[in-house]
This record gives structure tokens, C-alpha cells and sequence, in this order.
């Protein structure tokens, strides 16, 4: 199984004591970081208070976008149907979901996946699965 890795799961483990069960659990799995996720990070960087801060997010990310060339799944035209089709859902009419949650939820189910993430409602559609605490959510349809 791979999982598409959400920002929540990147940040932690760039944390100066990140959980070990994240750690572990990255380490035994295969995972895939959604260009969106990329896009998160980087707007987080910008909208830093500090430009100490703004600097180490950026080179974090530079450090993890070098570690990591090979793992990014990129936008395609039929995630972009998927993700309009996904928009305007009965579940995401009922509570409506942030952009880039919707993005990354649009990524996982065009290709199966499913997502990692502390922040399992935040995902309406695809399976996911909280690396902190090992439990896995369905998708809410």
C-alpha cells in the first residue's frame, strides 16, 4: 500500500523530537508527497512571521524536495475532473473542505491511495490514515 503523505506528517518530522511513531511508521511504508502539499509548505514559508523562519522552512523543504525527487505526484488534467466532481458532493456540501485538503483528497482517489494524516476529517473522500495513533478512517461519502 502507498500513502500520500499530508503537510502535517512532512512537518512532523522536521520537528526537533518528532513522534516516534511517525518516524517509524515512514520508514516502513511507501509514500508519495502530492505536489499540493509542496505548494502548502511553501505558502506556510511565506506567510513565516520572521524571515529566520520563512529561511529554515525553505531549507527544509529544499533539503526534503532533494531527498525526496522521485516521490512527488504531480496535478493531471483527470485530477482536476476528479477534484471538480469531488467539490460538489453531497459530504462536501454538507461541511465544506479547505482547498488544499480537496486537492490532496482529489490526488488519492484518482490513484487509490490513501492519505496520511492527523487530521482525518479533514479528508472527505479517500481512506486515511493517522500515523500518530495507527488507526485508519474510510472515506465519509
Amino acid at each position: 500500500m502507498e500513502f500520500l503523505l499530508d503537510s502535517n506528517v512532512v512537518s512532523e518530522l522536521w520537528k526537533p523530537h518528532p513522534s516516534e511513531n511517525v518516524v517509524s511508521w515512514i520508514s516502513s511504508v511507501d509514500w508519495l508527497i502530492p505536489v499540493v502539499v509542496i505548494a502548502e509548505i511553501q505558502e506556510g514559508a511565506e506567510a513565516a512571521p520572521t524571515t529566520a523562519r520563512r529561511t529554515e522552512i525553505n531549507r527544509r523543504l529544499d533539503d526534503f524536495l532533494r531527498e525526496s525527487a522521485g516521490l512527488m505526484v504531480d496535478w493531471d488534467a483527470e485530477t482536476a475532473r476528479i477534484w471538480a466532481r469531488l467539490r460538489h458532493s453531497t459530504e462536501v456540501k454538507r461541511q465544506p473542505q479547505s482547498l488544499w485538503d480537496s486537492l490532496i483528497d482529489a490526488m488519492a482517489v484518482r490513484r487509490g491511495l490513501t492519505i496520511a494524516s492527523r487530521n482525518h476529517a479533514d479528508f472527505r473522500h479517500s481512506v486515511v490514515f493517522d500515523p500518530w495513533t495507527g488507526k485508519e478512517y474510510p472515506p465519509r461519502k
